[in-house]
């Protein structure tokens, strides 16, 4: 691969790490913090309105499948070839991108066993919703849940990080060390909605 197309392929991974697929990400965390207004009946009728979308299936392939697939497929071969050396050099930026490398396998498998669980193998609104449930009250399953779903969390808030870095919007040491806090904070904030969402629906 010459060096124009990789700096090109390189360019669309991280921009659709963004778009369409860190917006994905927000819709559905808030999609799914209406299960604090309402309970279960109102997080019901919630994922049957989306459900019921119009052409759901189709913006799901196009508009969300085929760009995740993209970035998954090119996110593991720049896991394969990444070069970690975080002990000899343990600086939090060389953490973060080990981190980076590390979540992007954990956040595909969780990716993978969630819509084979939830959108294949149920159908039915209130199933889902049940299945879901039924599974989170689980102990172990809920942990496991819980890092997948922190995973995809780290993935996005850090990769948003480098996706200012790698498109020329965080510049210099200063910015870059605002945009790490940043980063940080989002991560904290989206990790702590995603954790308290989980923790209502396994009590339904």
């Amino acid at each position: 691969m010459g060096e124009k197309s990789n700096y090109l392929i390189r360019k669309v991974h991280s921009l659709l790490g963004i778009i369409p697929v860190g917006i994905f990400l927000m819709v559905h965390l808030s999609l799914n913090s209406t299960v604090f207004f309402g309970g279960y009946a109102n997080y019901l009728v919630t994922v049957e309105w989306m459900k019921g979308l119009p052409l759901i299936m189709v913006a799901e392939v196009v508009i969300i499948g085929i760009p995740i697939l993209f970035h998954a497929l090119y996110g593991l071969w720049i896991v394969y070839v990444a070069k970690n050396n975080v002990l000899k050099f343990p600086y939090l930026r060389n953490w973060a991108f080990y981190l980076q490398r590390i979540t992007a396998v954990i956040t595909l498998v969780f990716l993978l066993a969630h819509v084979v669980s939830l959108r294949f193998l149920e159908h039915e609104p209130a199933a889902v919703i049940q299945s879901l449930a039924g599974s989170l009250h689980h102990p172990l399953f809920f942990i496991l849940y819980a890092v997948g779903v922190l995973s995809a969390l780290f993935h996005f808030a850090n990769g948003l990080f480098t996706f200012l870095i790698s498109w020329g919007i965080a510049e210099g040491d200063k910015a870059q060390r605002i945009f790490t806090w940043c980063s940080g904070a989002v991560f904290a904030a989206l990790g702590i909605l995603g954790i308290s969402i989980l923790s209502v629906i396994a009590r339904f």
